[in-house]
């Protein structure tokens, strides 16, 4: 901005220097929109100094006024777009850190004596039964939940005819050839797998997941959990 030569120019570099200072004052964009709204408005300073532009007798000096005044504007529109980034950034940043939960899990020491979360009842009753049959020699066999019409039925004696491989209690999976793929029925087919990949003698046990088309209820669900133990002498 030009030197302050008349009282418009000192009105205009004040009018600048207070409202740098209200911007940078405002603690909100809620306050900032109402700072912004003062300054540039038509009772604000500038426009007040660009209403008396007309005043003004010389020509030159009026322009150059006008000039100051547009530039004055933009650059206080430009500052508080900076501030209100500013604002917006802690703003969204204290939201942030309001909502935030802590999910931190408390390992149990002999300084914890809480703990937050534990593992599912299913699952603390099935690595329970694991450690008993383990601590009997038996080893853990494991096989995959989408299974083959061979290993779910046939392998396990089951003819076409069998209850079992109806639609009303087996869940297929879409194959090329229909009816060759299922979710497994039962764990059995780990059994058929063990026999095949393993020498005797064998002790096993086939804990998983196993599915079938049921309506669920209190004691019924279409997930879920089997164990069964497999022993082969040599």
């Amino acid at each position: 901005m030009a030197s302050s030569t008349t009282p418009e120019h000192q009105q205009l570099a004040q009018a600048v220097n207070d409202g740098v200072s209200a911007i940078n004052a405002a603690s909100s964009t809620e306050e900032l929109r109402t700072v912004v709204s003062a300054l540039t408005g038509k009772k604000g300073a500038i426009s007040s100094i660009k209403s008396s532009l007309g005043k003004v007798s010389d020509v030159e000096m009026r322009k150059e006024l006008g000039q100051l005044v547009n530039e004055a504007l933009t650059s206080l529109q430009s500052i508080a777009d900076s501030r209100s980034q500013q604002l917006r950034a802690g703003e969204f940043a204290s939201v942030i850190e309001s909502d935030r939960v802590d999910i931190t899990e408390v390992a149990m020491s002999a300084r914890a004596t809480q703990r937050r979360g534990r593992l599912h009842l299913v699952t603390q009753a099935t690595e329970r039964l694991e450690d008993v049959f383990i601590g009997l020699g038996f080893q853990i066999a494991e096989g995959p939940e989408v299974e083959t019409d061979f290993y779910n039925f046939e392998a396990l004696n089951m003819p076409p005819s069998h209850p079992a491989r109806s639609m009303w209690d087996t869940l297929f999976v879409e194959s090329d050839e229909p009816g060759s793929v299922v979710l497994r029925t039962h764990t059995s087919p780990v059994q058929i797998r063990v026999m095949q990949d393993w020498p005797p003698p064998i002790y096993a046990i086939m804990p998983g997941r196993v599915f079938r088309k049921e309506t669920p209820d209190a004691t019924h669900m279409p997930v879920f959990h089997q164990i069964e133990g497999l022993v082969i002498d040599r």
